[in-house]
């Protein structure tokens, strides 16, 4: 396969926050580091209807987009600085009205974006996940499904399909290429056969049928088959349900069914494209309109030749409109990309599929260091709050949440010790950990997927989990953090996360955990310890100990949730150091600390760099840190910051960076492990 363009795309964002009395806000950033100034876009967008004239309609989205002239400006400065630009299009949740909106219309004078090869365009969904990466397999294996159950004409008045023509269509774009591997799942296409071909490791899943939304219900449906061949509707919530239970899922999933992106309400993940991306799906081809048969099928035939080239969705998907307009296609905007690929790669040469190791001469002391360690059970893991993957939601999704329901008012938004600490101020200190454990909660459950919501009500997120079952959560994924850690036969984890899925993922991985919270204020006197309770106890990989540092749900007294909170644990900590038990002062001293799942703006981070690990007496005999940190969340160009910052946190230690998403951290992580064990089950095989 050939690279997708001899010079780089540069990103470029529009992030569109919800209405306020100036219209809708709008942001423009270059490169993820030039912010432009702020413009706002007239509300009356929202109630923006189609003329029939596609071309008139892409033009007066334009106009309504850059009404303000900042905006035109800093559009018109951005195209001169960079004419070849990767357009995402951020719609936040709060102005989620937006979405219904035809924005792969957008027309320039006479070009429309989403058809350039120079503006690769595509809509992108905040979700708790990381970013999506490329395969480095070859060949590349696309599962077919071509859904026609024998009675659509006659029960629901839609067209039957051509199945042997629809076959031919897509070998014939893709012969003489031996980089893709098409496989035609046998008919019926039940949803059951469906999951069990998906198991076989698919890098791409598309999809041809029917496809329907009921605006009543606010749902979008696939018109699969049952096993007598019928028809067999499949609501969306239970085909991402299937798909969010895979061990693997594609990397790009094509629904070549009318309406799959369609929505009806301000729900940013109403309709089945959004909902897949929602369940980890990095991206999604879907039709936000009805599509005409013969446009689907040279749709389908150009992009899946142009992906053949170059494996760039955005760009492939931009170069197939753009056949569909020379072709005269009335609908050559219906097919949405919701993408979360940083360079639009599916397959290929993504460059962000790894993280990079920073701090170190050569990448493998970082991984051979941490692995001794481990294997000598020398190794501290200090969780954080950027672990949890698709469940739970983000000190910023929670922050930006209060923001909106307590008319926070200043601009650190993000923030959830300063959100809190305001909610605090008017509210009382202990209102912003209820509210946290409500929040999780809330969160939680609409995450779910409606087979594993359960219906009773409880008090923390904890007992929710239990009652869901860790298993049922995590089933599927074999990256899943907490999972991977129980693995590693450790004596000792230490969290800043107020729920236990550490505890459960433990006891799911076979062992006895001890729960403990440390006592940080007045209020927790009493709290139960097992150092305490039992005199002859010392953690081992088979009875380990999780000690939550800044407390845990099952004890509100325990949160540290507010800006406030964290400096009165500072001061506690630092004047009565024996609340902490001296086990984990030792391990935090003489151990190998691994932070996972923290960015340099967590306060959680700095309290612990800081106020614990960093203490005068300590640090000299610190052997080796690895903190993995978020990409997203620090700048590229702060790399050097980065660095400095550490060493002066801990001067003469040895400092590894891992530069990457929690994700990427924890499968290198656990592929490094099964290389280290390959050996040995060889070896007990051949035994």
């Amino acid at each position: 396969m050939t690279t997708a363009t001899e010079k780089p795309l540069v990103d470029l964002e529009i992030r569109i926050f919800a209405a306020q009395d100036e219209g809708y806000p709008v942001e423009i950033t270059l490169s993820g580091q030039q912010e432009f100034p702020r413009g706002y876009m007239p509300v009356e967008v929202a109630s923006w209807t189609s003329s029939g004239d596609s071309i008139a309609d892409g033009q007066r989205l334009y106009e309504l987009l850059f009404a303000d002239g900042k905006l035109r400006d800093a559009w018109a400065e951005a195209r001169g600085q960079s004419p070849l630009r990767r357009i995402r299009l951020r719609i936040d949740p709060a102005a989620a009205e937006l979405h219904a909106l035809p924005w792969e219309l957008l027309q320039e004078n006479t070009i429309m974006l989403s058809a350039n090869v120079a503006t690769p365009f595509s809509r992108y969904l905040p979700v708790a996940l990381p970013w999506g990466g490329t395969t480095e397999e070859c060949p590349v294996r696309v599962l077919v499904a071509i859904s026609n159950p024998d009675d659509l004409q006659a029960k629901y008045k839609l067209a039957q399909l051509d199945v042997a023509l629809e076959r031919d269509i897509l070998e014939a774009a893709l012969e003489g290429n031996a980089d893709l591997e098409l496989t035609f799942l046998d008919a019926p296409v039940t949803l059951e056969r469906l999951e069990d071909a998906l198991r076989e490791g698919y890098h791409v899943l598309h999809y041809l049928g029917h496809g329907a939304f009921n605006r009543r219900r606010n749902q979008a449906a696939l018109y699969l088959q049952d096993d007598a061949g019928h028809t067999q509707i499949v609501p969306d919530d239970i085909f991402m349900g299937m798909l969010a239970r895979l061990q693997t899922r594609p990397g790009l999933v094509f629904l070549a069914a009318c309406q799959s992106a369609l929505r009806a309400t301000a729900d940013a993940f109403a309709g089945l494209g959004p909902k897949l991306v929602a369940a980890g799906v990095p991206a999604v081809i879907a039709m936000q309109d009805f599509l005409a048969v013969e446009t689907a099928r040279k749709l389908s035939a150009v992009f899946y030749r142009r992906m053949a080239e170059h494996g760039t969705v955005d760009l492939a998907l931009n170069e197939a409109r753009s056949t569909l307009l020379t072709a005269g296609r009335s609908d050559a905007a219906v097919p949405v990309l919701f993408m979360r690929l940083k360079s639009g790669q599916v397959w290929g040469g993504e460059a962000d599929v790894r993280g990079a190791v920073l701090g170190a001469k050569n990448p493998r002391i970082f991984w051979s260091g941490l692995l001794r360690m481990i294997q000598q059970g020398k190794c501290l893991p200090i969780i954080g709050p950027g672990v949890h993957g698709q469940w739970l939601p983000t000190p910023a999704q929670i922050a930006q949440r209060w923001s909106v329901e307590h008319e926070y008012p200043f601009d650190d938004r993000n923030e959830l010790a300063q959100v809190a600490r305001y909610m605090a101020s008017s509210q009382g200190e202990d209102f912003p950990r209820y509210e946290l454990m409500y929040a999780l909660q809330a969160m939680l459950r609409d995450r779910l997927p409606e087979e594993l919501r359960p219906e009773d009500e409880f008090e923390t997120v904890s007992e929710m989990i239990k009652a869901i079952g860790w298993q049922n959560l995590t089933a599927g994924d074999p990256n899943e953090v907490h999972n991977v850690l129980a693995r590693l036969d450790l004596p000792l984890y230490l969290t800043t996360n107020p729920d236990t899925t550490m505890v459960a993922a433990l006891a799911a991985a076979g062992k006895d955990p001890v729960c403990n919270i440390c006592p940080w204020n007045d209020m927790l006197e009493g709290l139960p310890s097992i150092f305490a309770d039992d005199a002859d106890y010392e953690p081992t990989p088979e009875r380990p100990l999780v000690y939550h540092l800044f407390g845990n749900d099952t004890e509100v007294d325990s949160l540290v949730v507010t800006e406030d909170n964290y400096l009165d644990f500072l001061v506690r900590i630092s004047a009565e150091m024996e609340r902490i038990p001296d086990y984990v002062w030792s391990a935090l001293t003489n151990s190998s600390l691994m932070f996972i799942g923290y960015n340099l703006d967590n306060w959680e981070f700095r309290v612990i760099m800081r106020g614990l690990v960093a203490t005068r007496d300590r640090r000299s005999r610190l052997k080796h840190v690895g903190v993995q940190l978020d990409l997203e969340n620090v700048q590229i160009r702060d790399t050097d910051t980065v660095q400095t910052f550490l060493q002066q946190y801990f001067q003469d230690a040895d400092i590894n960076v891992f530069w990457g998403t929690t994700a990427q951290f924890i499968a290198e992580l656990r592929e490094e492990l099964e290389n280290i064990s390959a050996p040995k089950r060889s070896k007990g095989a051949r035994g």
